[in-house]
This record gives C-alpha cells, structure tokens and sequence, in this order.
C-alpha cells in the first residue's frame, strides 16, 4: 500500500547545471538566427551555414558570443536570480536574421 506522504527529490548541482544549460540553450534555440542549420535535423540553431562575421568571414561551428550568452543564462539560472534576455542578448545581435536583428528581443 502506498504512502499518501510526498516524495520529495532532491537535485544534485550536477542535475542543477545539466537543466539550466537545458533551458538556457533552449532560449538560445528561440531567437531568430541568420543562416540555416547545417543538417536538417539538428535540433539546436548552432552550428549554421550563411552566417558571416564582421570580417565577411562565414562562421564555423558555434561562435564565441553564442556560448557566452549560454554561459550567462546558465549562471543567472543556477543563481536563481532574474535576468532581462534582450540585454544578455546583445552581443548576439548581429548574428540575427536582418529582418529581426534591430527589433527588440523579448
């Protein structure tokens, strides 16, 4: 017979940091990229092919900014205190579609 008590679970930091770089990357995936995925059925927006950096050169695998920005989302999560994605966001600007890249960011 079953206990109506409540079971409660306990998170370790490693199952903490594996769900906050979970979501973060999950928000990351949400802004309006440049480029195309590289295969088709990546799940993740990075890596992309037709993004180009500042220099005109086409960005390879996951450029620093991106990981920066996980980084951040991951430290604010793991924190537990708020953060505002359209400023955490802003070095990623110019990797965003042109359409979307001067819109805000919510």
């Amino acid at each position: 017979m079953m206990s109506n008590q409540k079971l409660d679970f306990v998170m370790t930091e490693e199952e903490d940091l594996e769900g906050a770089v979970r979501l973060a990357s999950d928000l990351i995936d949400l802004l309006p990229f440049s480029g195309q995925k590289s295969h088709p059925l990546q799940k993740r927006a990075w890596p992309r092919t037709g993004v180009f950096d500042t220099q005109g050169d086409e960005i390879v695998g996951i450029p620093p900014e991106v990981e920066l920005l996980c980084e951040a989302i991951v430290t604010c999560l793991i924190a537990d205190i708020c953060f505002d994605m359209q400023t955490l966001s802003a070095a990623v600007a110019p990797l965003l579609n042109d359409d979307c890249a001067r819109a805000r960011l919510h």
